[in-house]
């Protein structure tokens, strides 16, 4: 076992360094040990999906560096094992808790996460950017249920995801926060906490302006980095590994779209910005920090917060222009990483079309791109799961032109 991965053991149910390359070399995209209990041949109600992905081969010692070696940072370039490195892969915004399944919400089985690492893994995805094995509050099997109120068993579901992503040699990036009020919980959830009032879903909350106290109200900040702290201090049950030491994820993000009142209002407070990049820094100074502002704003300050080592935007639709203008200030000015977070892979709602943005993509040295976003079967393996945003992508596809997108 690598010394990293020892520190810390107590009990035997962490899992070893020879376990997880032994579940690796089955066939995808469920490891050796485990197999479903169900019947993955083709009957007349389910579709098999046993061969839709490709054979899996003993790591290499080159793979196995890799699991244990921490993605760095030079300038507005990421490295790792001495080597560029690219991030790009899917959004799976669900693997800690899932709103697409009965009962709404609930834990995803281990069954889809281990579906979800093949695929992500056989589409050639070297990363992953996951909501919630970070943003989980409000509810009974949320991580936060209310404030400083933790809900550890809600732990198992991220534990498992964080672990399976390292068996398939994927990194991740976590975002801590949503800027709206979703069933995984954000934002409004510690105002609401601080002692304001608050109502709505979603984007549409009310009063408009309640948003701005999850920066500028002290017991709100504090409720939230104590949050913070909590989690990445939290050790995976699976790994024996705390959060905050494990290089499978690569970095936390501050947020998912945060704007200062909702949508479009603009940045958070610098200040605040620097201070969460700053405790993320002093708790995992291995791991990267991500401004998780929707956008760049080139004369709000957002480019000199020195906490911060990448800066990203979302695209619904695609935007050529909004892209490479974004990711000039993001790496020749402020010299940081540049991250497409989310963008639409649709062009349901027109834009600059998947063939041409890629090729924007393609062209911005060093930059990162997620899709928005991966969905695989449901634990019986015989439906695929969707969700109600028409963004829903299978791999390799349900038709041919999903395929050739």
């Amino acid at each position: 076992m690598h010394k990293q991965w020892a520190a810390g053991m107590m009990h035997k149910r962490y899992v070893t360094d020879s376990q997880i390359d032994s579940w690796i070399s089955g066939s995808g995209p469920f490891p050796y040990y485990y197999q479903p209990s169900y019947s993955t041949s083709s009957v007349a109600s389910c579709n098999s999906n046993e061969n839709q992905f490709p054979g899996t081969t003993s790591p290499s010692s080159e793979d196995l560096r890799k699991r244990d070696d921490w993605v760095t940072r030079s300038g507005s370039k990421l490295y790792l094992d001495g080597y560029e490195f690219r991030p790009v892969g899917p959004n799976i915004y669900w693997l800690g808790l899932d709103e697409n399944v009965n009962p709404s919400p609930s834990y995803p089985s281990q069954t889809r996460v281990w579906e979800m690492m093949g695929i992500a893994s056989a589409m050639g995805a070297n990363a992953i950017r996951a909501h919630t094995l970070g943003i989980s509050f409000g509810n009974s099997l949320s991580v936060v249920t209310g404030p400083n109120t933790y809900n550890d068993g809600a732990y198992q579901a991220i534990d498992f995801a964080i672990m399976a992503a390292r068996v398939y040699g994927l990194k991740l990036i976590i975002p801590l926060v949503d800027n709206y009020n979703w069933y995984h919980g954000g934002k409004y959830n510690f105002v609401g906490w601080g002692g304001h009032s608050w109502s709505g879903t979603g984007a549409a909350i009310t009063p408009p302006d309640v948003g701005g106290f999850f920066y500028n109200d002290t017991n709100v900040v504090q409720l939230f980095t104590n949050y913070i702290t909590h989690h990445l201090t939290h050790v995976n049950q699976y790994t024996g590994v705390a959060l905050k030491d494990d290089p499978t994820i690569m970095m936390w993000e501050t947020g998912n779209e945060l704007s200062v009142y909702q949508q479009a209002d603009g940045p958070p407070p610098n200040a605040w910005t620097q201070q969460i990049c700053g405790l993320i820094k002093s708790l995992a100074p291995n791991q990267l920090c991500m401004d998780g502002t929707y956008g760049i704003y080139p004369n709000s300050g957002q480019l000199s917060n020195g906490n911060v080592d990448a800066l990203t935007d979302h695209f619904y639709p695609s935007d050529n222009n909004r892209l490479t203008t974004g990711a000039h200030y993001t790496q020749n000015t402020a010299g940081k990483v540049y991250i497409a977070g989310e963008w639409d892979w649709t062009n349901q709602y027109g834009g600059d079309g998947i063939q041409s943005f890629m090729s924007q993509i393609e062209g911005l040295d060093g930059a990162g791109d997620f899709f928005w976003s991966l969905f695989g079967h449901d634990s019986d393996c015989c439906t695929l799961v969707t969700h109600n945003d028409g963004y829903t992508m299978y791999y390799p596809g349900t038709t041919s032109g999903e395929s050739a997108e």
